[in-house]
């Protein structure tokens, strides 16, 4: 929230706060394994018959943000003999995280950005699972976002501790996933198709993502371990998400512009557009939503904590200081996964007046700025959203509010 305007009882700023979220949480649930797969497997009863073959096993490998999610939902529709689960930590509910095994599936969280020792070690452990597989299987692999870091076996020639450095240092750079992924595949024994490649010649693979990446290259998209040589579908993707949510502003009396569904610009450039957006939008007296979806980039320039939508959302308070608006309005930008660089929050949420309080509070916006350190600033102002693990992965949501202006 932004206490110094909550606190004063303005019923018109927590209005927004309401609809904000409302939108944010639209935008996610239109992206859940659970909205979408209805809608994809009536559209597809081929694929239908193929997995309700009594002639064939499933077996269902799982992978990415989303991947427990996924699962459950693949097996709603259709029978799986045996499955393996590899998520991020803290993405299992707490008992299956302590058994690792939840009726036919083998359960296992590994490190994210960053692979870890269990990255590997998994990643193995699926691999010799797989292997076993014949002609009498067919493997349906369910990918999502962060799939990169969770399964990793690194090339003849490299060890863990190259790779670790490796995406230490490309993550640092404020680089594009399709340039950190090009180069995470080149050291990588499992990716680029190079795990396709290890199995049976004669076993058949299916792959279905949620996208993460834009334009949805299946290459780039959990450095695809799967393609080529799998069918491969995409389910969903941000494009969808952002449809979801300019139908329920909408619905609950906003006029919608939606900037962009695949933006792919540092947080500066991204702040700027936003606040571009704002003295633009401030013009239209009406109720205004704002909507821009895409994935942002943030080259780390301190030794600070946070993430590139809580980089974003500060820049926007530092931006939008002193500008002198005759009305109400928030912006949110925050990542769909509910997890924000190596932080616990999905991103922030700002609005008029939070700078002058940062400066009553004893912070200097600019400097924990230039420290990469937006995620303390943000947590002392209550101007976080903290989400939890939501399920899927379809890159950042912005959204910027206006109220209407009173006459």
């Amino acid at each position: 929230m932004i206490p110094s305007l909550q606190k004063q009882g303005n019923k018109q700023l927590n209005a927004l706060r309401k609809d904000i979220e409302e939108l944010f949480w639209e935008g996610v649930r239109s992206a859940t394994p659970e909205y979408l797969s209805p809608e994809f497997w009536n559209n597809h009863p081929d694929l239908c018959e193929v997995f309700k073959n009594p002639l064939k096993k499933n077996y269902v490998f799982a992978l990415g943000k989303a991947a427990y999610a996924m699962a459950l939902s693949f097996q709603k529709f259709f029978p799986v003999e045996a499955g393996f689960i590899l998520t991020k930590y803290n993405h299992l509910p707490k008992e299956i995280q302590k058994n690792g095994q939840m009726d036919v599936w083998k359960c296992r969280e590994a490190a994210h950005p960053i692979p870890d020792k269990n990255s590997e070690l998994y990643a193995r452990e699926a691999l010799n699972e797989i292997l076993q597989l014949d002609e009498d299987h067919q493997l349906v692999v369910l990918l999502s976002g962060g799939g990169s870091s969770l399964f990793e076996i690194p090339e003849k020639g490299y060890l863990l501790k190259d790779l670790i450095e490796l995406n230490e240092n490309l993550l640092k750079k404020g680089l594009s996933i399709q340039e950190i992924n090009a180069e995470r595949k080149k050291y990588s024994a499992v990716k680029a198709g190079k795990f396709l490649n290890k199995l049976k010649a004669q076993l058949k693979v299916y792959t279905f993502a949620i996208s993460d990446v834009l334009g949805d290259d299946p290459s780039v998209i959990a450095s695809g371990p799967s393609y080529p040589g799998s069918e491969y579908y995409v389910m969903g993707n941000l494009t969808s998400s952002l449809k979801a949510m300019e139908k329920k502003a909408k619905s609950i009396g906003y006029e919608v512009n939606t900037i962009s569904d695949s933006w792919d610009f540092s947080s500066e450039i991204t702040a700027k557009k936003i606040v571009d957006a704002l003295l633009d939008g401030n013009i239209n007296p009406k109720k205004q939503a704002i909507l821009l979806g895409g994935e942002l980039v943030c080259p780390v320039d301190g030794t600070g904590l946070g993430g590139r939508n809580q980089e974003t959302a500060l820049r926007v308070a530092i931006l939008t200081e002193g500008n002198r608006m005759d009305r109400d309005w928030l912006f949110l930008s925050c990542g769909t996964d509910g997890t924000d660089g190596p932080t616990d929050a999905a991103g922030g949420i700002v609005g008029p007046g939070i700078t002058q309080k940062m400066k009553e509070k004893g912070w200097d916006p600019k400097k924990e700025l230039l420290n990469s350190n937006s995620y303390p600033i943000l947590k002392d102002m209550e101007a976080l959203l903290f989400t939890g693990a939501t399920g899927t992965n379809v890159n950042d949501l912005l959204i910027l509010l206006l109220a209407e202006r009173n006459s």
